[in-house]
């Protein structure tokens, strides 16, 4: 791995560490969703892991812009649906 996805992994770990902290002391309704949807939004990504996979084993061309795309599209929008469920939840 190279330094700035390392860097990405060891700050996720620290938030998610400070947060279980945070929740540990408070116990607050709106903090425990908002961890939660925060460490499902990784899982939205593993499309686009596959996207890139696809890309390093020289699959075509077209399928992997396909899935991809679909990756990112698919991303958004459940990015957005989290926001919008934070904001007006």
């Amino acid at each position: 791995m190279r330094w700035p996805l390392l860097i990405h992994h060891f700050c996720t770990v620290f938030a998610i560490v400070l947060l279980l902290n945070v929740l540990s002391y408070t116990g607050h309704h709106t903090l425990i969703a908002a961890g939660e949807i925060w460490l499902f939004q990784a899982t939205t990504e593993q499309i686009v892991f596959i996207g890139l996979f696809m890309y390093r084993l020289c699959v075509p061309l077209g399928w992997t812009c396909d899935m991809l795309c679909f990756g990112a599209v698919q991303s958004f929008i459940f990015r957005i649906a989290f926001a919008a469920y934070l904001v007006f939840w």
